[in-house]
């Protein structure tokens, strides 16, 4: 069968163009579209806490050319090769095809296949996945935690084991020889997934000052603005009462543009300015409905980035394992969005010590209805936090410091406390419709040993 397909030299790769891809009968290809799914930013902060104990130290590697180190499986795919690739004896043949066997870049299923394949030559060295965090891995006797984010390796560990961890994954080790990842030489982690990391000692800094950088230039090249037009601003927040009564009713300039903008902010507010969390999600909400006071406040936003490029999140552990615990906020602005009244939950995860404090992750997410008390809009972000920050974070501070984690959780709602504490509520008694939050699961999650 043939396939009218293309394929681009790009930085050294062969890489697949799938929007052109079709079968036998020429109609789109359809494949089994396997899943990938990497690590999270969440992930890497916990290697970077871990190689900050006294006596550990954290190294990342880059595998080369991962997808096509493993072999493509699902339906059989055939390719055409650029004419400056075919062999020098097809120039007899007329457009001339061959079976596709490594998983090629571009290609729906690679992702799949690559991440199958690492993680079956990762099980033989020895690293054990760690339930519930996908692309996590955990090597007991080496006491070396590795995460894998597509081609990019994190592992934090004893010093004096993270040479035999690398030698097992590179198959330079007697028990794995040549049945390793193919992978540049480890180095000190310095900048992952387009984040600095500036590591002094115990300390760690994440500087995404280019990245915001970036982010301005990318504004002002699709507002058709100048930086020099960025005045400086101490809020990423616009005063409302600035807004005239038009400005929420007539469609904003940049309504086209505005969601490549805020995703782009979005990535660096995630990694390491979670000061930029609220401001960018309330926008982001807006993308369908986007009016001149929306490009106001993003005129606002992008002025206070532009302001603060040297802010940094940091972080310190300088405490031994057995003095360390975590830590989880929860809160909400109760009727805080003025055309929706709807709240905002916001999460704050990090790991405490006597001497540590290190920033794990941050969430800003509006409430998917409207809260009649702050007692309600707080339950929901509390809710939030357990579900998706707190509890998954026992799972695996639990396997890196080999003993029960304790989760200090922090509230300042008094009426949302007694809820917890009783796990029922007259007046709340529609949260499991309105907000599916229910009470006696939270009660039953705070009444636990795990969580103070």
């Amino acid at each position: 069968s043939e396939m009218e397909e293309e394929h681009h030299v790009y930085k050294g790769r062969i890489v697949f163009q799938g929007n052109n891809a079709k079968d036998q009968d020429g109609r789109a290809a359809k494949f089994q579209e396997m899943s990938s799914a990497p690590a999270s930013m969440e992930a890497g902060k916990v290697g970077d806490a871990y190689g900050l104990v006294d006596g550990n130290a954290t190294q990342q590697a880059d595998a080369q050319q991962a997808y096509i180190q493993c072999d493509l499986g699902g339906d059989e795919t055939w390719v055409e090769l650029p004419k400056d690739l075919q062999p020098a004896d097809w120039s007899r043949f007329r457009d001339p095809v061959c079976i596709l066997r490594k998983s090629l870049y571009g290609h729906p299923d690679s992702g799949g296949y690559w991440e199958k394949h690492c993680e079956s030559r990762l099980l033989e060295a020895g690293f054990i996945p760690i339930d519930s965090w996908r692309s996590c891995f955990w090597h007991k006797r080496l006491k070396l935690y590795l995460t894998v984010y597509v081609d990019d390796f994190k592992m934090s560990g004893p010093k004096g084991n993270l040479d035999e961890g690398w030698a097992l994954i590179r198959g330079l080790h007697p028990d794995t020889e040549g049945r390793g990842i193919l992978t540049d030489d480890p180095k000190p982690s310095h900048r992952y997934l387009g984040c600095y990391h500036n590591v002094d000692k115990n300390c760690i800094e994440y500087e995404v000052k280019d990245f915001m950088k970036e982010c301005c230039n990318k504004y002002c090249a699709l507002a058709g603005a100048s930086t020099t037009e960025l005045v400086l601003s101490k809020t990423p927040f616009l005063d409302e009462s600035t807004l005239e009564e038009g400005d929420h009713l007539n469609p904003g300039e940049l309504n086209e543009e505005a969601s490549s903008i805020l995703m782009k902010i979005l990535y660096g507010a995630r990694m390491a300015r979670y000061d930029l969390l609220r401001a960018t999600c309330a926008l982001a909400s807006k993308i369908t409905k986007w009016t001149r006071a929306c490009d106001k406040q993003l005129y606002k936003l992008v002025c206070y980035i532009h302001s603060t490029l040297d802010y940094v999140l940091k972080g310190t552990v300088g405490d031994p394992m057995d003095k360390l615990s975590l830590k989880l906020f929860a809160d909400a602005d109760f009727a805080g969005c003025e055309s929706t009244s709807r709240s905002t939950s916001g999460v704050f995860l990090c790991l405490v010590g006597p001497n540590t404090f290190m920033p794990l992750a941050a969430i800003s997410k509006k409430q998917t209805c409207v809260s009649h008390s702050t007692p309600e809009a707080e339950l929901v972000a509390i809710d939030l936090a357990l579900r998706a920050e707190g509890l998954p974070a026992l799972d695996i501070w639990e396997v890196l410091l080999g003993r029960p984690v304790k989760l200090a959780f922090q509230e300042d709602n008094q009426a949302a406390i007694v809820v917890l504490q009783s796990g029922y509520s007259t007046a709340l008694r529609h949260m499991g419709r309105t907000h599916k939050v229910c009470l006696k699961w939270l009660h039953e999650r705070v009444a636990n040993k795990d969580i103070d």
